[in-house]
């Protein structure tokens, strides 16, 4: 059975402004970074990804259909470590992002601290108040955003840059776990979220606030990772001409 056309239009509004294809990610890809520079990226993603099960917790008090809030409450228990994802035994997620970066040679209160310290850019801070207020909409609205919008994009970006940490940066496949589980799990949560799209809305009116949220979405995590392509590899080449 083929898909319907507004999951065409969802899929096409991800793809247009698709983070995949990222400046800071095909630097990432093509070996331009380096362990310190990943490092500065789990300082700035620990501070957006550790709000996603609060977000969905909201998400969760404002729906209504039973199929909606188990979705979103074994979304919630597979990120802080309660049920496996996938294949994976259950681990929390931030806690293989903070292994991660002590793999980069970041500290764990350092990354803990970021916030803290002042670190942490705007565009990281304007993904984590758009997070917050896009939980806050009406459930449709807040799955399109947060777990179409955002969260499928992850597996195509991961199945991208994974290979270059083995490859490029010298980690090894038990370091870059939180990429590998993420590949995995997060296709089923986005698949799972374009279905309850196309299950509950019912308006025409529904579908362009999804679409809207989805668009936004893209928008945010693309200016997120502006800020960090501008921080650390155009500020830095500037600073060293």
């Amino acid at each position: 059975m083929g898909k319907s056309e507004f999951r065409i239009k969802i899929e096409d509004t991800v793809q247009q402004r698709h983070s995949k294809v990222h400046p800071w990610s095909e630097a990432w890809v093509s070996g331009k970074l380096n362990k310190r520079l990943l490092g500065e990226w789990v300082k700035q993603h620990y501070h957006y990804v550790s709000h996603f099960p609060t977000w969905m917790a909201t998400m969760y008090s404002n729906a209504q259909p039973e199929d909606v809030r188990l979705h979103l409450l074994e979304n919630i228990a597979e990120e802080d470590g309660l049920l496996g994802s996938g294949s994976y035994k259950p681990v929390s997620h931030t806690e293989l992002l903070l292994g991660f970066g002590g793999h980069c040679g970041v500290r764990r209160n350092e990354i803990l601290d970021t916030q803290i310290n002042g670190e942490l850019l705007p565009e990281t801070l304007g993904l984590q108040s758009w997070g917050y207020r896009q939980s806050h909409k009406p459930y449709l609205e807040a799955i399109a955003g947060l777990l179409v919008g955002l969260e499928s994009q992850v597996p195509e970006i991961y199945m991208k840059t994974t290979p270059a940490l083995l490859e490029k940066y010298g980690f090894t496949e038990e370091q870059v776990v939180f990429f590998t589980l993420h590949i995995e799990a997060d296709q089923e949560h986005s698949g799972r979220g374009y279905q309850l799209l196309e299950k509950y809305i019912e308006s025409d009116a529904e579908k362009e606030a999804c679409l809207r949220s989805v668009r936004e979405a893209t928008m945010m995590r693309r200016l997120y990772l502006d800020g960090l392509y501008n921080k650390f590899l155009v500020a830095d080449k500037t600073a060293a001409a």
